[in-house]
């Protein structure tokens, strides 16, 4: 009898945060090999990277035992999504598939900026960048395509969300929603067979609390840890005798999933979920956006905020918060609840769920600052403060 020959995958964004969970998901659970598109000046300078990028993450999420996997089959082909050509390169993707069939295509590749100032850089990547991956997968053989998207095209929409296309793109909150939304409509319209899997805000790991990638809450983290150096410096020790406000509604829903958690079931739907449907990796167990904010707040050494509707109320001051946090506005108001009915029809019920209370809220945050207060100790003073710099950027790209 034949031995079954395995199949491979195509991952975008492999070297991110995202991305690199699945690529570890996908070793762990099967024999599968991976090519991965990843940017370099050659082949193997791009798979040195790839490498270098999952060895990281398994050390981080306490999966050492997936070296060898990583060293044995993943495998990058330099090259970048916003190139027109990129179809061109698929004999470099099947020869680095080693004659496997290719059978399914992971988008995780995309641009988090959000600023309308950005706008042509972030559509380049999120709606004309999937374009370009998607002739690729044609150019392949059309293999499924699983799309990463965000539970966030729902924009200002509140109430359930059902997992289903939003319809349009006028309830975006801002670009970088309204490029994932139109993303969702090319693959959709592609003619390819197709998943669109939606995660929330996703944190680090369940078991280790490590992350490779600090944006969402991590982002989150920094813009309050400035604001709070920022009016140190300025006005000593104002803040120990202030309480600070924040426009923000305390009791709906901050929808934090960990990211090994997205990762296990966007296998599981990518091997076994019915084709042409939408996906919610969301957190069935989320902590309150005010139980969040005032831990970040304790953890940095503000005083609890208080909670209010309007900048009507914000002082100069105030606004300095305010002004940093922007991109996060739009989750600590207009609640949602994201239906996981597809996701559980496939995962099995309560599968994406993982309880975040506050002390589990502490222990990420704990993390993250442990962590830059671990890299300041061990740099010079200028490389301290570059790496601080770089830990200030709310959002970025994900791409490979």
């Amino acid at each position: 009898m034949t031995a079954t020959v395995p199949a491979a995958h195509v991952i975008t964004g492999a070297t991110g945060f995202v991305g690199g969970a699945f690529a570890l998901e996908l070793l762990r659970r099967t024999t599968d090999r991976l090519v991965c598109l990843v940017r370099g000046a050659d082949d193997e300078a791009a798979t040195r990277r790839l490498h270098d990028a999952l060895g990281h993450a398994a050390e981080m999420y306490g999966v050492p035992d997936l070296l060898p996997s990583i060293l044995e089959r993943t495998r990058a082909v330099a090259g970048d999504m916003t190139d027109d050509e990129l179809a061109e390169s698929a004999d470099r993707f099947r020869a680095a598939a080693g004659g496997t069939t290719i059978g399914t295509f992971w988008h995780v590749a995309a641009s988090l900026k959000y600023e309308d100032r950005h706008a042509d850089e972030i559509n380049l990547m999120n709606v004309h960048g999937t374009r370009n991956v998607l002739a690729l997968a044609k150019t392949l053989g059309e293999p499924v395509f699983n799309h990463v998207s965000t539970a966030y095209v729902a924009g200002r929409r509140t109430g359930v969300m059902r997992e289903e296309f939003p319809g349009d793109t006028d309830w975006a909150n801002n670009v970088y929603e309204f490029t994932k939304t139109v993303g969702e409509e090319e693959v959709a319209a592609s003619g390819l067979p197709w998943r669109v899997l939606r995660p929330s805000i996703v944190i680090g790991h369940s078991g280790t609390g490590a992350a490779t990638s600090f944006t969402g809450m991590y982002g989150f983290v920094s813009s309050v840890l400035r604001f709070r150096q920022a009016v140190e410096k300025e006005f000593g020790n104002l803040l120990q005798h202030r309480q600070v406000p924040i426009i923000a509604d305390p009791d709906i829903e901050c929808d934090l999933v960990p990211v090994d958690l997205v990762a296990r079931n966007a296998v599981t739907i990518g091997r076994e979920g019915p084709l042409s449907t939408v996906y919610h990796l969301n957190n069935a167990g989320s902590p309150k956006v005010g139980e969040v904010i005032e831990e970040v707040f304790e953890l940095t050494g503000l005083r609890t905020p208080r909670f209010v509707s309007n900048r009507g109320l914000l002082t100069a001051i105030d606004l300095k918060l305010d002004e940093g946090i922007q991109f996060y506005a739009s989750y600590m108001i207009n609640g949602k609840h994201f239906d996981q009915t597809n996701t559980e029809s496939v995962c099995g019920t309560g599968a994406q769920r993982f309880d975040v209370d506050r002390a589990e809220v502490r222990r990420f945050v704990r993390w993250y600052l442990d962590r830059i207060h671990a890299d300041g100790r061990s740099m010079s003073p200028a490389r301290a403060s570059f790496a601080y710099q770089n830990t200030r950027k709310p959002v970025g790209s994900t791409r490979g």
